[in-house]
């Protein structure tokens, strides 16, 4: 046999450091990916650092008293563990249904976060300091996606190659300690490709599904808003159905051994004992064997690093947009002021009786001159004239000149949003005809 490198060194590694070197977050990043990319289950076979902290984090997924006893804490969801859910979406106003959700869900904390991206489409003035902007979500019908409600592959982040490295750089020091007979190095090298693989199959196992209510086919139509935090507000038009499912609908990992969930408890403990056997072994082999363990782990921790990088926040909601809402037509308008917004809310919206409610939502001022303000613009709305045209109509009496003046300026407002709105109502149609046009984003 040949005479194995580095024999005759007078240093040993402290392999007992070496759990800790490395970053445990990104392995456990790395592992929560494997229902988001595709292909990620089947490519887990290489020696990974982080093992007892990943055993840590999921072993409190298991759920009995031996598995409590080991791995202490909250027993908790899995879809909430790696952050499928859980996330409060913005404060939701159905315009037809009067529906008044102060907190949504996961799905709208999405769809707010993806239409905050987009860039305007339409600019209804000149750029100003005090410029607002709103997303209208044109919503097709609801359709069962093939193999609906569990999350088709094709909605998944696309293979990745670069999942071969760290197994190819796993074996090739494995089979490098074997050839020079360090056995103690190889086993540990071994064993850490299997346990990774095996827990990567297991906790891969879920099934990433939809979980929408069942809404009344008599329901009116879902259209609505959601106030976005960031200060852009998102225009919902669609039905009950599709509109529910982004307020009240979420995200499930389904697994087969819910709720008492035993194999991710086992997968946790071969986790655990690999991280103490590699811990009692890898220090009886030479120190080439132990240079090629730590390489296999250099390389591990920059790919789990490489995929803790993926945003998978931006992959829920590329599966959100395209699978469930099927690509709707989104557009961005960029309004000069509140009022003028609330205007193209109203219009768009078409909540008929509704529309005056709409306007105390959003505008929630009860003072004269802004009384006189919405009820100008529910006439002008029901009876398609510019808010000039209706304003002789309206009792100016007690108004001071400072009123008339903010009269004045909030109807100018008001008219802007207005001719806003018919030109989005009137270009849609044409966007919706167009899988990928200019004037309008098809997701």
């Amino acid at each position: 046999m040949r005479e194995i490198p580095l024999k005759d060194a007078d240093f040993d590694l402290d392999i007992s450091g070496i759990g800790g070197f490395f970053g445990d977050e990104e392995s456990f990043a790395a592992m929560s990916s494997v229902h988001l990319v595709r292909g990620r289950r089947w490519f887990g076979w290489y020696n990974s650092p982080g093992s007892y902290f990943v055993a840590k984090r999921y072993g409190l997924l298991a759920r009995s008293r031996i598995w409590d006893g080991l791995y202490p804490g909250p027993n908790i969801d899995p879809t909430s563990m790696l952050e499928l859910d859980g996330k409060e979406g913005p404060r939701y106003v159905g315009a037809h249904s009067g529906t008044r959700i102060q907190k949504t869900g996961h799905l709208s904390y999405l769809l707010s976060s993806y239409c905050s991206d987009l860039e305007v489409d339409y600019s209804a003035a000149p750029p100003q300091t005090s410029d607002v902007y709103i997303t209208v979500v044109h919503l097709n019908e609801f359709a069962k996606f093939p193999g609906y409600p569990v999350i088709p592959k094709d909605g998944l982040s696309p293979f990745d190659p670069a999942c071969i490295i760290p197994i190819v750089a796993s074996f090739a020091a494995a089979v490098a300690c074997a050839v020079f007979g360090d056995w103690f190095c190889f086993s540990t090298i071994v064993l850490g490709c299997f346990c990774n693989g095996i827990s990567c199959i297991v906790i891969g196992s879920g099934k990433l599904k939809i979980v929408q209510p069942n809404s009344s086919p008599n329901s009116p139509p879902g259209d609505g808003i959601l106030f976005n935090t960031s200060g852009r507000v998102v225009l919902l038009k669609g039905s009950e159905q599709v509109v529910s499912s982004i307020t009240r609908g979420r995200f499930n990992l389904q697994y087969k051994s819910e709720t008492r969930y035993h194999d991710i408890g086992l997968v946790s403990l071969a986790l655990t004992f690999q991280f103490l056997l590699q811990l009692f072994i890898v220090p009886q082999g030479e120190l080439f064997g132990q240079i090629m363990f730590l390489s296999t782990f250099a390389v591990s921790w920059l790919y789990n690093a490489y995929l803790a990088s993926v945003d998978r926040e931006d992959l829920q909601k590329r599966i959100l947009v395209n699978n469930l809402l099927q690509k709707p037509v989104v557009r961005t308008v960029r309004l000069p002021k509140w009022t003028a917004l609330v205007t193209f809310s109203a219009l768009v919206l078409q909540a008929g009786k509704n529309t005056r409610s709409i306007l105390d939502e959003m505008i929630p001022t009860d003072t004269h001159v802004w009384r006189i303000v919405k009820d100008t613009i529910v006439k002008s709305i029901q009876r398609n004239q510019s808010p000039q045209d209706v304003l002789p109509e309206q009792n100016l009496e007690g108004l001071d000149e400072k009123e008339l003046g903010l009269l004045r300026d909030m109807l100018e407002q008001a008219a802007i949003g207005l001719d806003s709105a018919r030109k989005e109502l009137e270009s849609v149609e044409g966007v919706k005809d167009e899988k990928h046009s200019g004037s309008g984003h098809m997701v």
